[in-house]
């Protein structure tokens, strides 16, 4: 199923579904006549494995680690095809031209990971997967469990964090290996697994609470909206069902988003009133549905 979102003045999302084939194209032209859209599509998953990134994901000595969805379909697809569609809009008031935008998941993958790529040579990212800066490899940016279950995350890279850090588990750097010794990661991150075990998160918390540590709590779906940070930005909201989401991002100080509060709408709840926008009569569009070629459900859907 392809499911194409088009924005109008009285609902901010309306839904599309529209069955194909895989590779199918999908044009699109607004109604105030912006640049032509193509959009290319595939049924095939994992995009990651085309971009090499995949490779690069997961601990030592496991199996890759799909990262959700999060790489390929939204920032390699949806983000990048977004910023293709600024950058057309952009160029055409210089020019007065509209263009084709060829957004392409594997690219845009692979074009996010280009840090990857360009720190193989700097050598912070030369070693296997899960033993190199960013990715595990190294004790102090990683993820540890609590006495009661908890996990915190550390991202004491810089040595002034890095020494925050060491001073709240009440370990001496002069006793310990060079923070950079990549031959004493292992053992050093299993000191560190020790310490953390020994208390609870909330104590860890109050150790750590004022501090340039870089260590905070592993937080969870229902915990991120009461969390102080938080709280004071009204990083999340709920709709009028109580859902909650996050707030759109990122802030604009004169026209700042003004989010829908309305229920998600259903996969295909729109299916009819769109083509109508799009001139189709009412026979043609009962004939699509017909025939299977678009989806109608005024139901919630169950995804």
């Amino acid at each position: 199923n392809k499911v194409a979102s088009c924005l109008n003045k009285e609902s901010p999302w309306k839904s599309l579904v529209l069955k194909g084939r895989p590779q199918q194209r999908l044009y699109l032209v607004s109604e105030l006549n912006w640049s032509l859209l193509c959009c290319r599509f595939s049924l095939k998953s994992l995009f990651n494995v085309h971009t090499g990134l995949l490779s690069q994901l997961g601990r030592s000595g496991e199996k890759p680690y799909a990262p959700l969805n999060l790489v390929a379909d939204f920032a390699g697809g949806s983000l990048t095809c977004a910023l293709g569609i600024i950058l057309a809009l952009l160029e055409r008031t210089k020019s007065g031209k509209g263009q084709i935008i060829d957004a392409s998941m594997v690219e845009g993958a692979a074009f996010t990971g280009s840090f990857l790529w360009k720190s193989r040579k700097l050598g912070l990212w030369s070693r296997p997967r899960g033993e190199n800066l960013l990715d595990s490899g190294a004790p102090f940016y990683d993820t540890y469990k609590t006495l009661d279950g908890k996990y915190l995350a550390v991202g004491a890279i810089e040595t002034e964090f890095y020494n925050q850090l060491l001073k709240g588990l009440e370990l001496d750097a002069g006793e310990l290996p060079p923070q950079m010794s990549f031959s004493d990661w292992p053992e050093l991150k299993q000191l560190f697994t020790e310490r953390f075990a020994s208390k609870t998160q909330a104590d860890w918390l109050m150790i750590f609470d004022g501090t340039d540590a870089c260590v905070t709590p592993v937080l969870s779906l229902d915990q991120v909206s009461s969390h102080p940070h938080n709280r004071e930005r009204g990083s999340f909201m709920k709709d009028s069902s109580g859902e909650e989401f996050p707030r759109p991002a990122p802030v604009l100080s004169r026209t700042p988003a003004e989010p829908c509060l309305a229920s998600d709408p259903a996969v295909g709840e729109h299916t009819v009133e769109v083509l109508l926008d799009y001139g189709y009569t009412s026979a043609e569009i009962d004939e699509m549905l017909a025939a299977g070629v678009v989806q109608c459900s005024a139901g919630k859907a169950k995804l």
